[in-house]
């Protein structure tokens, strides 16, 4: 099961901006690239964390019960705005690089109010491998949003 993406994110819907929520299971390590080139996520270059998307955050999301019961954890990027900011239109680009072989998912959500959409990538990976995705922002909800494949290294 896909665990919902983090309550930060829906409070930036409901303030009238736009953002982009992103979870992936843990035997990937991500980078998100924004239109400006900037980054936030795990750098595969430098295996480094990176921060430079203003308003984003990459962490591991613990989605387990809040008793303390056992629960699995995810790797979450989140870049929202409570302010009523939004988005830069552009590509942003998904880089998953394996940080052990196996299956893997990604969930990928774009808000622009009113309305979401949401993505899911599934596969297999062996460790090292990256996969790079596209996805073109337009904050305009009628122009259909989609997730392009750009290339496997």
């Amino acid at each position: 099961m896909i665990p919902l993406l983090s309550a930060f994110v829906v409070r930036a819907i409901l303030a009238g901006g736009s953002g982009l929520g992103v979870l992936s299971s843990m035997s990937v390590h991500f980078l998100v690239t924004d239109p400006d080139g900037r980054r936030t996520g795990f750098d595969r270059a430098s295996s480094r964390l990176l921060a430079e998307i203003p308003s984003s955050q990459y962490d591991v999301a613990f989605t387990g019960n809040p008793d303390g019961a056992s629960g699995d954890s995810t790797r979450q990027f989140v870049e929202a705005f409570s302010d009523g900011g939004a988005l830069e239109e552009g590509v942003y680009t998904l880089s998953v690089t394996g940080a052990r072989g196996g299956e893997f998912w990604v969930s990928v959500s774009v808000y622009r109010e009113p309305v979401s959409e949401d993505f899911t990538i599934r596969g297999s990976i062996r460790p090292g491998e990256t996969r790079v995705y596209r996805l073109e922002f337009v904050p305009d909800p009628s122009v259909p949003l989609r997730i392009d494949t750009l290339a496997a290294r």
